[in-house]
C-alpha cells in the first residue's frame, strides 16, 4: 500500500510536469481553444494576442476563416496553406480596407482599396500588393501608396 502511494505520487508529479511542459509549448505556438485546429473547424489563440477562427488543414488555416491581429487589423476570407488566398477583406486598424482577390498573402487579382481618412476608393487589378490597372476612376485624389 505504501509502495502504491509512492508510485501514485511520482506518477502525479510526472503528469504535472508533462502537462506544464505541453502547456508552455502550446502557448508558445498557440492554443486551440475550441474545435479541431488541425483538420476541421476550430479557434486558435496565439501567445502574442493574435487569433484565428475557421477551417484548418494540416495545422494551417485553410478554407474560410477570420484572423484577428493583436494590433487591431483583421482579415475575413479564404486561406490556403496558412496564407490569405482567394477572396477576402483585410481591414487595418486605421479604418482602411481592401476587399478582393489574394494569392500567397498578397493582394493579387481584382480588388477595391478604401482609404478611410480621405474617403477615397480605388478599384482595379493588383499584383503583389500593387495596383497594376485602374478599372474605375478614383473617388478622390488617391493618397500615396503605403
Amino acid at each position: 500500500r505504501v509502495l502504491f502511494r509512492s508510485i501514485n505520487k511520482i506518477s502525479m508529479k510526472f503528469s504535472v510536469l508533462l502537462m506544464s511542459g505541453l502547456l508552455s509549448i502550446t502557448s508558445y505556438y498557440g492554443q486551440c481553444i475550441k474545435g479541431n485546429c488541425h483538420d476541421g473547424f476550430g479557434t486558435n489563440n496565439w501567445e502574442n494576442g493574435d487569433s484565428y477562427e475557421g477551417q484548418w488543414k494540416g495545422g494551417n488555416p485553410n478554407g474560410h476563416g477570420e484572423f484577428y491581429w493583436d494590433n487591431g487589423d483583421d482579415y475575413k476570407g479564404t486561406f490556403k496553406d496558412g496564407k490569405m488566398s482567394g477572396y477576402g477583406r483585410y481591414r487595418w486598424k486605421n479604418g482602411d480596407w481592401y476587399k478582393g482577390e489574394w494569392k500567397d498573402g498578397k493582394m493579387t487579382g481584382r480588388g477595391e482599396y478604401y482609404w478611410s481618412k480621405e474617403s477615397a476608393t480605388l478599384e482595379g487589378n493588383w499584383q503583389d500588393d500593387k495596383i497594376t490597372n485602374i478599372e474605375t476612376q478614383p473617388s478622390q485624389e488617391v493618397p500615396e501608396s503605403k
